[in-house]
Formats: C-alpha cells, sequence, structure tokens
C-alpha cells in the first residue's frame, strides 16, 4: 500500500514520508477549489507532498500579482474586484445590497478578476522549470477552468457539510463577529452550490467531487485512489 506524508494508514491507502507517487503524462495541471473554509488549504499541501514533482500554488498569492497588476493601471482601468473577496464582492453589484443572487454575482466577477493571470502563469510554467502543479483556490470556479482540463489536468471539487463549515468557521474565526457575519453559513453554502451548479457542464472525466465532512486525511485517501484509478497518477 502506498503512503502520503504525516499521515497514517485510512481507507485502502496508507501513508509515510516522502512523495509516492508520479504524473503519468508531464505538465499535468491540478486545480483545488471549494467554499471558503471548506479545508482545501488544509488538503492540498498532502496531495502535492505525495506527488514526486508537483509544485503547488496558492490562488491566494495570484490574487496579490493581480491586484499588483491592477495597481499598475490606471484608475479608470482598475478591475475593483481584486480588492475584495468570495464574500464580499457583492458590495460592487448593482447599488450594493447583499442577495443571495449578488453574492452569486460577486463571487463569479471576483473570480473572474483573479483567475485572469493564469493566462500568464501557466504558459510560462515549463520555462522556469515547472512541470506539474496543483493550484489551490476558491478562485478556481469550474466555468472559469473548462480551456484548461484538457488530457491529465483534472479539477478537484471539496464540498463541506453546514456542521463541518460551521466548525471551521468558528475555529478560524472565533469571536471576531465581522468575519463570522462575512462568512456567514448561509454565505458559505450559496457558493458551494454555485461551484457543484458550474460543475454540471464540465465532463465527468475531468473532475472529481470529494466530500471533507470527516477526518481530512479520509478526503485525501479518496482524491489519490481516484487520480490513481483515472490514470492521472501511477506508484
Amino acid at each position: 500500500m502506498k503512503r502520503v506524508e504525516g499521515l497514517e494508514s485510512t481507507g485502502n491507502i496508507e501513508y509515510r514520508r516522502g512523495p509516492e507517487f508520479i504524473f503519468t503524462n508531464p505538465n499535468t495541471l491540478l486545480f483545488l477549489t471549494g467554499a471558503p473554509l471548506s479545508g482545501k488549504s488544509t488538503i492540498a499541501p498532502i496531495i502535492a507532498s505525495s506527488i514526486e514533482g508537483c509544485a503547488q500554488q496558492s490562488m491566494d498569492i495570484v490574487r496579490l500579482m493581480a491586484q499588483e497588476v491592477e495597481a499598475h493601471k490606471s484608475e479608470n482601468e482598475r478591475n475593483p474586484f481584486v480588492q475584495y473577496g468570495s464574500c464580499d464582492s457583492y458590495t460592487l453589484i448593482g447599488d450594493g445590497s447583499y442577495s443571495p443572487e449578488s453574492l452569486v454575482d460577486g463571487f463569479n466577477e471576483y473570480s473572474s478578476a483573479v483567475t485572469s493571470l493564469l493566462t500568464r502563469i501557466i504558459p510560462k510554467l515549463e520555462t522556469q522549470g515547472v512541470r506539474n502543479v496543483l493550484f489551490e483556490g476558491v478562485q478556481l470556479t469550474p466555468h472559469i477552468l473548462a480551456p484548461y482540463l484538457v488530457d491529465s489536468n483534472r479539477l478537484i471539487i471539496v464540498t463541506s457539510s453546514e456542521e463541518k463549515l460551521l466548525s471551521n468557521r468558528g475555529k478560524l474565526f472565533a469571536e471576531d463577529h465581522k468575519l463570522l457575519d462575512r462568512y456567514s453559513i448561509d454565505r458559505l453554502l450559496l457558493l458551494q452550490d454555485e461551484i457543484l451548479r458550474q460543475s454540471r457542464d464540465i465532463p465527468s472525466d475531468k473532475i472529481l467531487c470529494v466530500d471533507n465532512t470527516q477526518d481530512y486525511r479520509t478526503t485525501v485517501s479518496s482524491i489519490i485512489s481516484s487520480l490513481l484509478s483515472g490514470g492521472v497518477i501511477q506508484a
């Protein structure tokens, strides 16, 4: 059985130190997305470290890059959505008032603004000595990623339950009422539903939806098993 660094046996896969898998094809891109607080940032480095030569790129860093790019534009040409986030970009929609529709519209505009840099980043990966990358971030929506899901590239969607989101939200934000309000459970579930809605337009062999309501090791095991069975990686 195979192991991933730092984890114990779980499901059908056991884990030990060091990468135990390789990509079957070079220049493979994995995209990991899901609602805020669904556990993406915990899962991503474990997946990346289990596959030899797999670099990890957080979209939060790409967002900072996008902010820098926009800052160098004239004020009337800047995209203001890069200055906001997934749960508050709705304030730039219409009159700025909240509704489920404005939340989703703002989220999609925000995601489009941040991921626009992928058209610059991805073509330059190999020239920088990077052949395989796991991108992680809420901004990686299915509709945006559709053109990139070719060959061995895959989109992984992490889902969570209301109970788990509440738990993660409490651990992360504690008594910060401003953030607790911004990342309300209603908003998180609406964003999760939007990501899943968009996923229905993606071919089933290019996408993997994984439930992360149990131990994160179970989630990683499921993802690795699916990548193995799909021929994306091999032992």
